[in-house]
């Protein structure tokens, strides 16, 4: 990925962010940040309106190591679409993969299969956004439920052009169009 490229993702996802209707608190953003290891970076009971993601998202770390999707999606499963992670049992749910790459082999690794079930039992909505040729369109369509789920640009430079497709999407998979401001009333 690189620094550079990892700037412009992060812009995008506050692109991504500035769409819902942090301010009122009736949407939430979390994050979960991985490579060989999985960590919450913001969790959805601490997401305290634009600002605190906004800052939230700049103060995301940079790993740039392997890629441990499995890792990812275990972690966003215990520790975001959960009570501790301040996950509210009546809002719609839907999680975004990001990724440059492909799941790194590991001697503990889970199948994505696997480490998706839960999220799926708990109907959480999921997309996922691959980017670049390092991508594995199979290996993200096992993360979702529909082919029209997966999303893929060439490069980070084309991320911004993907923006209103995805705040679309995530208005159709959550179902609640009264979530997020200007993209699902457009």
């Amino acid at each position: 990925m690189g620094a550079a490229n990892f700037e412009k993702q992060k812009a995008f996802l506050k692109a991504a962010a500035r769409t819902f209707d942090l301010e009122s608190g009736v949407a939430q953003v979390g994050s979960v940040v991985y490579s060989d290891v999985a960590a919450v970076h913001q969790s959805f009971e601490n997401c305290n309106g634009t600002n605190s993601v906004m800052q939230a998202i700049d103060d995301i770390p940079y790993y740039g190591r392997s890629t441990r999707i499995d890792r990812a999606l275990s972690l966003a499963n215990t520790a975001m679409f959960s009570n501790l992670g301040g996950c509210r049992p009546y809002a719609a749910k839907a999680l975004v993969l990001v990724t440059d790459g492909t799941q790194t082999p590991a001697p503990d690794a889970i199948s994505l299969e696997r480490a998706v079930t839960p999220l799926k039992s708990k109907k959480v909505a999921r997309l996922a956004l691959g980017i670049g040729d390092k991508i594995s369109a199979g290996e993200l369509r096992k993360v979702v439920d529909e082919d029209d789920d997966v999303m893929t640009v060439d490069s980070y430079d084309d991320l911004p052009s993907s923006l209103h497709l995805l705040s679309k999407k995530i208005c159709a998979s959550a179902g609640k169009k009264n979530f997020f401001r200007n993209q699902c009333n457009a």
